[in-house]
């Protein structure tokens, strides 16, 4: 049975060795791709093949974008990475694509209306993040490609799930650092902190 890859005591034979570590049938694990999710799959290995190790996470979007001939994306991202998103949406622009933003604070609905906790329990108004408006947003305007760009943990799965289409993440929050959450176990003192011990590796 597959399962607990973290774990994993086969030495990852599946990528080392090409050998799968539990019996499969082949056939039945390519039936779960239909047709239109091979052609991403092709996308994506085109890229990586392509690009490895030569383009950003950026760039590489572009690039799986054009080869699956998407004319239009659309981008789903924090406020607190607004100025990047403006960077970003000109990068997709000037790489010819029609570009559709919506930021999480759309309709600026108040938290207090919903019972939710405030960051600022003193602040007088604090809009809440609004992701499935955003996924409907973009869906509206026919954004072929979703992009989720530093939206908050179970924000991010919420605009997922409502996107009516295929969604990548360019950028995943972080606040504490700098919006690289594979910092965590790169930095002694967060692994000493978490309880992350060397020879857990």
């Amino acid at each position: 049975m597959l399962g607990d890859c973290a774990n994993c005591n086969a030495n990852h034979m599946c990528f080392m060795k090409g050998k799968s570590c539990v019996p499969v049938e082949q056939s039945e694990v390519l039936a779960l791709y239909d047709k239109e999710e091979r052609r991403i799959m092709k996308a994506a290995a085109y890229v990586e093949g392509t690009f490895y190790m030569k383009y950003t996470r950026l760039q590489e979007t572009a690039e799986f974008a054009r080869k699956m001939g998407y004319k239009t994306i659309g981008i789903g991202f924090c406020m607190g990475i607004r100025n990047e998103a403006k960077l970003f949406a000109k990068f997709f622009t000037d790489q010819g694509f029609e570009v559709v933003s919506v930021c999480c604070k759309n309709c600026s609905i108040p938290k207090d209306v919903l019972k939710l906790k405030k960051v600022n329990p003193k602040s007088a108004v604090e809009p809440m993040c609004n992701p499935k408006a955003q996924a409907k947003y973009l869906n509206e305007h026919g954004v072929e490609l979703f992009v989720s760009a530093g939206l908050c943990v179970g924000h991010d799965a919420l605009f997922s799930k409502a996107c009516d289409g295929p969604v990548t993440t360019l950028v995943v929050k972080d606040r504490v650092l700098g919006n690289n959450p594979m910092a965590v176990v790169y930095s002694g003192y967060w692994k000493k902190k978490l309880g992350l011990a060397a020879q857990d590796l």
